[in-house]
Parts: structure tokens; C-alpha cells; sequence
């Protein structure tokens, strides 16, 4: 049997934040297997990792494709490894990933991650974005994911009710909607929209911080920042920004086990 560990990710609260489901594996694994397992779990993303020199093999799979960086699942990986005793508290937890080496370390009930800064470049907004959102876009910018865009105001962020068909159409991984936030206790809020990777909304995107992150460093003179991605589960992301390298910070909340009971090995594709 394989078991999996289910993570409900940036959140310290059950049922909120994002989950993601981690497969932790001995060595590398049949790649047809890997893609099932993640369409059966039906989750934005399922995390598979195994011991390598250095640290873990990591990979993310949506029910659909791979992607080349996740935040949550990252998190979430890092969190088993620490709570099943695979690591000890004060060790760091290493992923090698399509984005290169990333490291994990627990900081008190925070979890931090090293990742990338994701720079941006302004664009016009295209059509379909302005179409798809049905709101007036204040800025909008590129990186090699996703487009980036900023709306007017908070309320107006909360009650987009995009067309994900439209959406889905852009050869991209997904739009980031953001604004600044309205409360004191954080700097800006987000959502993410994913369709073309299935998944219409992603709870919350460590991924889209670290594009968030340098822009709005810029915006606000800040490279300390607290910021709340505002989907119905909704979830929290601490981050500094230095340099190339935005430092991401969340809880997470253990769920559930779950015990898979046909291995690669048994399988007839």
C-alpha cells in the first residue's frame, strides 16, 4: 500500500486554506501512475517526492498536467516530512524541483520557504482577460506563467465571477486578480484563476506570491508583507521579499491519511 497525506496548506484552521495531497515514495515512480493518482485525488495538486542526494525529489501534478512550481503543496510536503518524523523538527527540508533546489524551514508554528521572485512585465491587458472579468483592470503585467492583473478595490476583487471558458482559451497557466487590501492586517489580497491547468480557483497560491510579492514591494516601499488570498477557503501568506528570492511563510493543518491500495508496480495501463 501507498499512503497519502492530505494537508490543508496556509491556513491554522481545518477545512480552510488550500489542500494538497503528498505522496511520499522511495524511489521514482511510474509516471501513468503519478498521473492517475492526482486525477483520483482530484485536489489542485498532488505532491510526489522520494530521497535523493541532498534532499527530495519533488514534483507537483494538477488532475490534469505537471506544473513547474507550487507553493502549497511545497509546504505541505515539508509539513509531512516534519510531523511523520521523517525529519527531525530542526532540520530543513530540500526539494529538488523544476524550479531548482528549494528549502524549507520551520519557524516556531510557521513553516518558511525559499523560492524564486517572479518578475514581471507590464503588457496591455488583453481582451479576453477584460472580457472574462467583467471589471475595469488598473495594471496588468507578464511573467512566463501567468498574467498579473490589479483591480480597483477589494469588493470589487471578492465578487468577480469570471468566465473560466474564456479564460481557459490563454496560453498561460492563469490570471492573478489583486488589489490592496482594506484592513490593516494586510498589505494586499489576491485570488487566482487556473482553468487551462483545471482549476477554475486555486484556494491559495504560494506560486502567484512570489510574482505578487516583487510587485507589490514596488508599489508599497515594503519588502515585508502580509497577504490574504481571498477565495472561499481563504488562506494567509507571510512574505519578504530579497533580492531574486522571496521568503513565503504559512501553517499548515494535517487532515487525513489515505491508503492507496494499488501500487505502480500492479498496474496494467
Amino acid at each position: 500500500m501507498t499512503t497519502l497525506h492530505v494537508v490543508d496548506a496556509f491556513t491554522d484552521r481545518p477545512f480552510s486554506g488550500n489542500p494538497a495531497a503528498v505522496c511520499l515514495l522511495d524511489g521514482p515512480s511510474d509516471e501513468t501512475w503519478m498521473k492517475l493518482v492526482a486525477l483520483e485525488m482530484n485536489l489542485s495538486e498532488t505532491a510526489f517526492l522520494h530521497p535523493v542526494d541532498g534532499g527530495y525529489s519533488l514534483r507537483w501534478l494538477t488532475p490534469s498536467m505537471e506544473v513547474k512550481l507550487c507553493g502549497h503543496a511545497t509546504l505541505a510536503s515539508a509539513f509531512v516530512l516534519w510531523e511523520t518524523g521523517v525529519l527531525k523538527c530542526d532540520e530543513h527540508a530540500r526539494f529538488n524541483t523544476l524550479s531548482g533546489w528549494l528549502t524549507c524551514k520551520k519557524n516556531g508554528s510557521w513553516i518558511e520557504m525559499d523560492f524564486p521572485a517572479v518578475e514581471c512585465e507590464p503588457v496591455d491587458a488583453p481582451q479576453a482577460i477584460e472580457d472574462a472579468l467583467g471589471c475595469e483592470i488598473v495594471s496588468c503585467s507578464l511573467n512566463e506563467m501567468d498574467y498579473l492583473v490589479e483591480v480597483a478595490n477589494e469588493k470589487t476583487l471578492r465578487l468577480l465571477k469570471p468566465d473560466f471558458t474564456t479564460l481557459a482559451r490563454l496560453p498561460i497557466r492563469g490570471v492573478i486578480a489583486t488589489c490592496r487590501s482594506e484592513s490593516k492586517e494586510f498589505d494586499f489580497v489576491s485570488r487566482f484563476f487556473a482553468p487551462a491547468a483545471g482549476i477554475d480557483e486555486d484556494p491559495v497560491t504560494g506560486s502567484a506570491h512570489c510574482a505578487l510579492g516583487p510587485y507589490w514591494m514596488a508599489k508599497l516601499s515594503k519588502s515585508e508583507l502580509a497577504a490574504y488570498q481571498a477565495s472561499k477557503r481563504g488562506g494567509i501568506v507571510k512574505l519578504s521579499v530579497q533580492g531574486e528570492r522571496v521568503l513565503l511563510q504559512g501553517q499548515a493543518v494535517m487532515m487525513s491519511k489515505i491508503e492507496f491500495l494499488h501500487k505502480a508496480q500492479d498496474m496494467n495501463y
